[in-house]
């Protein structure tokens, strides 16, 4: 066994459990177990450990070493959807005249890795890993060894649509129910990995540690922090949270469907800690810019 030392305490880490063939959300048809560290059935148990070796990437160091300089890169927005190329382009026009800048629209792959390399450069890790980029009408899970990208899928599980599908103001069980179920056929979409870390980015993984503590919010939430989070959203009306806790009533009501997906996610990884990155798009725009340039 493995010892290590967290906040003065001696833990004691297992031998990890031999990965099983998964049988178990997709084909389960119940409902997720709702206690602290439940896992699906067929999925191994094992703690979120970080590998010897771990180091920092020196694209993060060279951002932290000093101020960043003044940049003006072109502004690059994605393509409204289900819009016309014509459309497109007028749009393109009309937004660069309005700021002054050159509008640009990057593809949704572009945007993945884009994300993907402003978490990265933070929480990479040399064995497998995961990235969610946890959105409103989407989400992408992308499975990486260091900072390079293995394999990606986008699933359409976005917190904004799944609360405005299947969540009232405030939620009942039943309704989170009936999202579990929704969700976890999704699910089976979702690239397979050995990963040894969940890393959440987006708007959701970034304002949930404000839900658990406002003065000095957790940058690792544990399964029962997601689950007091879960509680502490459904226990009144969303605009009474929103005076609560600082935000537009609209976003605590993503908040809700998207803790779910995230739970959902650790259980569909076997893991029991998720990982907040703060950085995530725009950081990755920074990097790109500095590594290339104008043709970032």
């Amino acid at each position: 066994m493995n010892a290590s030392c967290r906040a003065g305490h001696r833990v004691q880490h297992s031998p990890r459990p031999r990965r099983r063939h998964r049988e178990g959300p997709a084909r389960g048809g119940g409902p997720l177990r709702r206690d602290a560290g439940a896992r699906s059935a067929g999925r191994p148990q094992r703690g979120d450990r970080q590998p010897r070796g771990h180091r920092a990437s020196g694209g993060a160091q060279s951002l932290r070493a000093g101020p960043l300089p003044r940049l003006r890169p072109a502004h690059r927005v994605r393509h409204p959807g289900g819009a016309s190329a014509s459309y497109g382009a007028a749009f393109v026009r009309q937004a660069s005249a309005a700021i002054g800048e050159p509008v640009r629209i990057i593809s949704s792959k572009r945007e993945a890795e884009l994300s993907f390399l402003g978490a990265a450069s933070r929480h990479a890790i040399r064995r497998e890993w995961a990235l969610v980029d946890l959105g409103g009408a989407s989400t992408e899970v992308v499975i990486a060894r260091d900072e390079k990208m293995l394999r990606s899928a986008g699933l359409p599980i976005g917190s904004g649509v799944l609360a405005a599908t299947y969540l009232s103001d405030p939620p009942k069980p039943q309704e989170r129910a009936r999202l579990r179920r929704a969700a976890l056929r999704e699910l089976t979409q979702a690239p397979d990995g050995e990963v040894e870390r969940l890393v959440a980015t987006g708007g959701t993984a970034s304002n949930l540690p404000g839900v658990l503590a406002r003065r000095n919010p957790p940058a690792v939430l544990t399964t029962a922090d997601l689950l007091t989070c879960e509680s502490r959203l459904d226990g009144h009306r969303a605009s009474h949270l929103a005076t609560r806790y600082g935000m537009p009533a609209n976003r605590v009501k993503a908040l809700r469907a998207g803790v779910e997906a995230l739970l959902l996610l650790l259980d569909w990884y076997g893991l029991a800690l998720l990982h907040v990155s703060h950085e995530g798009l725009r950081h990755g725009m920074l990097l790109a810019y500095l590594k290339r340039g104008e043709s970032w």
